[in-house]
């Protein structure tokens, strides 16, 4: 039974023991046996050191915790960052191709990779002046 409530994480005293085990009508019946008041304490110790590494773990672990957080939210904006700085410059690169007559080479190009194609318009990579190819070369878009 002991080892019930230790699992449980229940509180382990004379009187919640008694309730807990059939045959035990008062809390008498544990502390008046000297092995049983033994066993109890043992467990009531375990039990006590249990929870205050718990505690101490608690009060370290908070703090560790919401600062490799604070880290990954960084991490994030620093990403995002990457991310728009990375969108501006391929719109400026497909537009200056664009402009010095190698955009039908270019376009040629992602033709044959369209699931490129459909990720880089999904996410706005394409400047406005330049319209993705059709995956039916004969029709229009």
């Amino acid at each position: 039974m002991l080892d019930r409530m230790f699992r449980a994480n229940e509180t382990i005293t004379a009187r919640s023991v008694t309730r807990s085990v059939i045959g035990f009508s008062a809390t008498t019946s544990i502390t008046r046996d000297e092995w049983r008041s033994a066993q109890l304490a043992v467990w009531i110790q375990r039990q006590s050191d249990l929870r205050k590494i718990q505690e101490q773990a608690d009060k370290h672990s908070k703090p560790k915790l919401l600062a490799k957080l604070e880290q990954k939210e960084k991490r994030i904006r620093e990403l995002e960052q990457t991310v728009d700085l990375l969108l501006s410059s391929h719109r400026s690169m497909i537009h200056a191709v664009g402009e010095v007559g190698g955009m039908r080479a270019w376009l040629k190009f992602y033709e044959k990779h369209q699931g490129i194609q459909k990720q880089l318009s999904d996410i706005g990579a394409f400047p406005s002046s330049v319209v993705p190819i059709s995956t039916n070369p004969g029709k229009p878009q």
